[in-house]
């Protein structure tokens, strides 16, 4: 008998699931802050989507479409992405590659779009960046 702990799909899924709750909690908590945002003041392809979530599962979706347009878009290229890679899913790593560049395509002509049209979501805001406030500490 196989010990199921050794199975590379069964860790793996256990990572994610652990990841995802680590990340839920720290939402739910209103703990977690972008990173990229809270060091540099720039907010990255991926702001708002946390917002956007929040917002679908209590049913605001014109709110969700608000924080980030992509949400769903997100949300299917998430799980065909995790279902390729537990073996779920069996195309040539050639067209999933190909998809996985059309999503980040759509990620950053989004964003491009959004800062653009001066949504206040993408907008930088450096003077409250880490190293902004670090800088004007000396």
């Amino acid at each position: 008998m196989v010990n199921m702990l050794n199975n590379k799909n069964t860790k793996r899924i256990i990572i994610a699931t652990v990841v995802i709750l680590a990340v839920a909690i720290l939402v739910l908590l209103d703990i977690y802050k972008c990173p990229l945002d809270y060091i540099v003041g720039l907010p990255c392809p991926m702001c708002g989507m946390t917002r956007a979530f929040l917002a679908a599962l209590s049913g605001d979706f014109a709110g969700a479409f608000y924080y980030h347009p992509l949400w769903i878009v997100i949300i299917i290229g998430t799980a065909f992405i995790v279902m390729y890679e537990m073996e779920f899913i069996k195309i040539p790593r050639t067209a999933f590659n190909v998809i996985c560049i059309i999503l980040g395509v759509l990620l950053l002509v989004c964003y491009i779009v959004r800062l653009i049209m001066h949504s206040d979501i993408v907008m930088p805001h450096f003077e409250t960046s880490l190293i902004y406030r670090l800088f004007h500490l000396l």
